[in-house]
């Protein structure tokens, strides 16, 4: 962006490892539009919108088709007070020292500590949805135990329009609800100044009284330019295109300002703004215009110049509400106040005026009251080339021009290049060998700038040594090197909000940056085969989780667990975890079997961290250790392991280290172990029954599953309830059979019943 236009401002910091802290940029058109609309600005940050964490400061304001537009970009390393008047002053820096009438930010201490020092002669006024946001847990509690308590507060912050008017209306409402100890609202009186708008309605502002327009903008970024996985680089160029996208749609509402459009009444005032104003300014003062009808007039008894204007209809709800305004209209000198102070709050007239403007059925309004920002001619040409990329070449032609006259020269080629294969084939040849001494040229060009850049790095070393060998060295040699050259990326901030503690705050170990996303695969021809990453590999591929092959590898290795030990009794989802968690261990194919050794019912999650994998591993090394020493303390290490836990108890050696009575490593050894001590104690040589498990009964009685007592029994019990069954079939079978022969009505039962009749 420097080298496009050289009003670029940008500004960065370093901490004392040289790496990244804060950052802050602005481009030229944003510059040269603070110097039109800088007279009110709103300044909030965003988390999450970099690799880095680093907090996003933006400098909102509104131009004159009543849009957002962005003045200053900043990343910060932290939000402390230090931090904000290095941004601060950097944004004072950039526009010149051009210092805004008032700028609004939430209630962070840091920041209302660090602009009174870098904006002495700015009012800086905090957002009123972020100070009711704040105390909306207590505010809850009064609004259930006072239903009408809402309605009447939200009506005192909005409608009163004098300091007296809100005082008076505010403590009403106390002694109605008898608040007066409840600490929600003495805090919120006690900071009434700095966010109630009836305390600075002579305070220019912009139609402003919250910072909406900064989180909108910080919505806009976030939602369609970055997102949390971008590096640095890739973040400044998404924001300036954000920037570009605004000029564009300013440059639409410009265009669309200089169209025709009719006006409501034939009153000279009406038309003269009309053709001043934008159109989105227009439109506010017609609304305006049209809600003025509903005012009534009379005049002052003391002064004719003075007008007071009531409301037709007067709400008698609200015993505080002013319901008379008064006016002075003095044509002579071309002096139109009002009480409300609202032309002087936001620069636009408010319904009294308008009301008298069409009782005096004035002409024209004087130009004093026509501020310049709201204008169609509001954009003024600064001392600087405002756009943030070239138009012209060296030599002064348009490169649109040029852009335009290489298009119609192409087409032509192309047009007589399509008869016949002749002229195709001279066409080709014609285009590629342009190409080809284009890119000479360029090659050409970057050799000449390499030289270039030698050539000064030698001048500037031959000058550092003349100045080592001299009595003075003021400029120190690290000057005249690359300054981006040792600059290192930047901490993973700590925002307001993170699951950190105040240690690791101080200590500065902060979480790693999120992972960047990854490179596309390419194919045969270079071409990356897709941009979706897959959840289960986290590869660009060209498949998603669903066809994953390592998913699908999975998926044979649980059906050849299955295969081997038999179907387990888990449910469906839960062998889709287990699928879907050895599809993201990477298991190649030689260990299938070694790897899904799971029991049956085991329930695995998919939150499950390597560290218990890691475990598991080192408890079966001390097994096979165990196993290939024969010491006799065997069950005071089996404890041990024990301790450490598993998921599920085996019932012979009564560990939980992920296996069953099946699959015991000890089972042989801990059997011999209870033939000892029987003899020992009996004096009989008791042998087992068996080895194996049974698969019905789980038991080890020298029986397998198919002659088990406990499957026979359950095989005659179900014998005996399909005979049941059977019976009772055949019986109701019966049974509907003569009912059908009583009611069935044959041709010759119809005609003996006819013959009796």
């Amino acid at each position: 962006m420097k080298k496009e236009n050289e009003n670029f401002f940008y500004d960065y910091k370093v901490d004392d490892e040289n790496k990244l802290e804060n950052v802050f940029w602005s481009n030229a058109s944003s510059r040269a539009a603070y110097a039109d609309f800088g007279d009110c600005i709103t300044f909030d940050t965003t988390y999450k919108s970099n690799k880095h964490h680093l907090p996003l400061a933006v400098f909102v304001g509104v131009n004159n088709h009543l849009q957002s537009t962005i003045f200053g970009v900043a990343l910060m390393g932290n939000e402390s007070e230090e931090s904000f008047k290095w941004v601060f002053s950097r944004f004072l820096e950039c526009m010149g020292g051009k210092q805004p009438i008032c700028i609004l930010t939430d209630q962070c201490p840091a920041m209302a500590k660090a602009i009174p020092k870098i904006f002495p002669r700015t009012l800086h006024k905090f957002c009123r949805w972020h100070i009711m946001n704040k105390h909306k847990d207590p505010l809850k509690k009064l609004y259930k135990l006072f239903p009408d308590l809402k309605d009447q507060l939200t009506a005192i912050l909005n409608h009163p329009l004098m300091p007296s008017e809100f005082e008076d209306a505010w403590k009403a409402l106390i002694e109605k609800y008898n608040l007066h100890d409840i600490n929600v609202m003495i805090n919120l009186w006690a900071e009434r100044k700095l966010w109630i708008s009836a305390y600075w309605k002579e305070v220019f502002c912009a139609r402003m009284t919250s910072t909406q327009r900064s989180e909108s903008m910080n919505f806009v970024l976030k939602r369609g330019f970055v997102i949390e996985r971008d590096n640095l680089h890739i973040f400044a160029k998404q924001v300036n295109n954000c920037v570009q996208a605004r000029h564009e749609a300013e440059n639409a509402e410009a265009n669309a300002s200089t169209g025709t459009m009719k006006t409501v009444t034939r009153y000279g005032f009406e038309a003269q703004v009309m053709d001043k104003y934008t159109r989105a300014v227009y439109s506010v003062f017609r609304e305006r215009q049209y809600h003025s009808t509903a005012f009534r007039i009379k005049t002052s008894q003391d002064n004719p110049n003075n007008y007071l204007v009531h409301h037709y209809n007067q709400s008698k709800e609200f015993a505080w509400s002013r319901h008379e305004f008064r006016v002075l209209a003095d044509e002579a000198e071309g002096r139109y106040e009002c009480e409300c102070k609202l032309w002087e709050h936001t620069g636009l007239f408010c319904h009294h005026v308008i009301a008298v403007f069409e009782h005096l059925r004035l002409d024209e309004i004087p130009s004093k009251y026509i501020l310049q920002r709201y204008t169609k001619d509001a954009v003024t040409n600064p001392d600087f080339n405002r756009r943030d990329y070239r138009t012209t070449t060296e030599d002064g032609t348009s490169i649109e021009y040029r852009r335009t006259i290489l298009y119609s020269e192409a087409v032509k080629i192309i047009n007589k290049g399509c008869s016949s294969e002749a002229k195709f084939q001279i066409a080709l040849s014609a285009f590629r060998d342009a190409n080809s001494r284009l890119d000479n040229e360029d090659a050409e060009l970057e050799n000449n700038e390499d030289a270039e850049m030698e050539n000064n790095e030698q001048s500037s070393n031959q000058d550092n040594t003349t100045r080592e060998t001299g009595e003075q060295n003021d400029i120190p040699q690290a000057e005249n090197n690359d300054p981006y050259a040792d600059i290192q990326p930047p901490l993973v901030a700590i925002t307001k909000g993170s699951k950190t503690t105040d240690a690791a705050r101080k200590n500065g170990k902060c979480k790693p940056p999120v992972p960047a996303r990854p490179e596309p695969e390419l194919d045969e021809y270079g071409r990356p085969k897709g941009t979706r990453i897959c959840g289960t590999c986290n590869k660009i591929d060209g498949h998603n989780s669903r066809t994953c092959k390592a998913r699908q590898l999975a998926k044979k290795l649980l059906e050849t667990h299955e295969k081997v030990y038999g179907p387990t009794s888990s449910s469906g989802n839960i062998k889709v975890r287990i699928r879907n968690l050895l599809a993201r261990q990477h298991i190649p194919e030689t260990d299938d079997e070694e790897k899904l050794d799971t029991d049956e019912g085991e329930c695995f999650e998919d939150e499950t961290d390597d560290e218990e994998y890691e475990q598991e591993d080192e408890d079966e090394d001390i097994t096979e250790q165990e196993e290939t020493q024969n010491t006799p303390d065997v069950d005071d290490k089996l404890e041990n392991l024990n301790k450490k836990g598993g998921q599920r108890k085996c019932s012979v050696c009564n560990l939980r280290l992920g296996h069953y009575a099946s699959t015991c490593p000890n089972k042989e050894k801990i059997l011999q172990q209870q033939i000892i001590e029987r003899q020992t104690s009996d004096g009989a040589i008791v042998k087992p029954k068996g080895v194996k498990a049974c698969g019905t009964c789980n038991k080890i009685r020298g029986h397998n599953s198919r002659t088990c007592e406990r499957r026979q029994l359950e095989e005659q019990l179900l014998h005996l309830q399909s005979t049941e069954n059977d019976s009772n079939t055949m019986e109701d079978r019966s049974k509907e059979k003569k009912n059908r022969k009583k009611t069935q009505t044959t041709p010759a039962a119809i005609r003996r019943s006819t013959r009796k009749r």
